[in-house]
């Protein structure tokens, strides 16, 4: 078995990292199914819809808040000293924070007419502050001592949501607005300490430096390619909310969120090989990218079309009889994942042969293209619209990923250049 694995260019430190990341997954795959079927029931379509279209807008500013910054302190960490670089990054998280928080502000009135202005502060301090002390600190402890290390860090979000929502769900007194109340606190608590025992164990100031240039136009890079990327995935949702469709956009999160559980696995491949691409000292980006995708495409396929047979009895058995309108929408949607597969691993290959802003091009213009037909077709067209856009925007992605992966990589070998390949034969396969 494991030579077959590194004949798909999965080594054995991709390997482990990878089953780390499946366990995460898998857990966090266990833990929203709770979560999505207790507030699901409880709440009813047109509600949860609110909370799916504000999540879109908090999930898209935790792109600034943390994961860009993460990201960028990564890749200027590997081979330096991170107790210099840690100070300097947490100055560049306190001013991502700061925007994130302003952003869905200013925004939250116009996309969420449903939501309370005081439900959206409570979920913006448990993800853009609580959670994003937890993140920083997984950050910190996968650039001095590796992935696996980070598996604990990263389930405390999932234990606390599902805690949160399973004891107001038994006591009968699960909302919107108390679920985010319970979940702010616990998060913002456990975050807190988490920061603290990590920065103290690993040695790390807890202080704020002035930003270097460099690490600060990494930072941009990332945080808007992320940015972008998830106003690509989420746009369709905060288009149904502004255009105040109620249960519709209920019902099409309902599905979506479906379809989002069917690919947890590639998700774990997805997180846990991210090091290895931006890794200077692993090489071989485009084979590993497609064989990556191969074995993505397979997995897919087979999920989508167990999703299409399975919808009629999956989704009353998740969120119940109320969501029934959904079942059509799940297998408009299942087919999604065989083409977004074909987009992960180009992106994070071309980042990992030194050219953000090329990917940053790629994931702009499917953006544009998304919200182009998201904004035309969903006043009329409801979630039909969104699930065309959706279709459309994937595939320019998947289109303009390959290509421009095939013309950078084309350059380094023009130039004499050759990809950076590892020295352990078992690392450089690995990917």
């Amino acid at each position: 078995m494991a030579k077959g694995l590194r004949r798909l260019g999965i080594g054995r430190q991709a390997l482990g990292d990878g089953m780390s990341g499946l366990a995460i997954e898998g857990a966090q795959l266990v833990g929203t199914f709770v979560f999505f079927a207790m507030l699901s029931r409880r709440i009813g379509p047109a509600d949860y819809g609110s909370f799916a279209a504000m999540y879109s807008l908090i999930g898209i500013s935790i792109a600034l808040a943390h994961i860009g910054p993460g990201l960028a302190m990564l890749q200027h960490a590997i081979g330096n000293d991170v107790k210099s670089v840690g100070p300097q990054f947490f100055t560049i998280y306190a001013c991502c924070v700061a925007l994130a928080v302003g952003i869905v502000m200013a925004l939250s009135p116009l996309l969420l007419p449903r939501v309370s202005t005081l439900t959206v502060v409570l979920f913006m301090a448990a993800e853009l502050f609580g959670a994003a002390l937890v993140q920083v600190s997984s950050t910190l402890r996968l650039i001095v001592v590796g992935f696996r290390s980070t598996v604990p860090l990263q389930l405390i979000p999932v234990v606390i949501k599902v805690a949160a929502v399973v004891t107001l769900f038994v006591t009968d007194e699960l909302t919107l607005r108390t679920y985010g109340l319970v979940y702010a606190c616990a998060c913002i608590a456990v975050g807190v300490v988490v920061f603290l025992k990590v920065t103290s164990t690993l040695g790390i100031p807890r202080r704020l430096s002035s930003i270097r240039r460099d690490h600060l136009g990494t930072t941009v890079t990332v945080s808007s390619t992320i940015w972008v990327f998830n106003l690509h995935n989420d746009g369709d949702k905060l288009t149904m909310s502004a255009n105040d469709l109620g249960a519709d956009v209920g019902l099409y999160s309902a599905a979506y969120r479906l379809v989002m559980l069917a690919v947890i696995p590639i998700n774990a491949l997805v997180t846990s090989s991210y090091r290895t691409f931006v890794d200077p000292s692993v090489g071989h980006h485009f084979r590993r990218a497609a064989k990556y995708t191969l074995a993505t495409t397979v997995y897919c396929t087979l999920a989508a079309a167990a999703l299409i047979i399975a919808a009629p009895v999956a989704l009353p058995l998740v969120v119940g009889d109320g969501f029934n309108g959904a079942v059509s929408i799940t297998r408009w949607l299942a087919p999604l994942m065989v083409v977004r597969g074909f987009t992960h691993f180009p992106l994070n290959a071309i980042m990992g042969l030194g050219h953000p802003r090329v990917r940053l091009a790629c994931i702009a213009v499917s953006a544009t293209v998304a919200m182009g037909v998201y904004l035309a077709l969903i006043p009329s067209m409801s979630w039909k619209g969104a699930v065309i856009g959706s279709y459309v925007s994937d595939t320019v992605l998947a289109i303009a990923a390959w290509t421009m992966l095939w013309r950078v990589r084309n350059d380094w070998r023009q130039v004499g250049a050759t990809e950076p390949v590892g020295i352990e034969p078992e690392v450089s396969s690995a990917g």
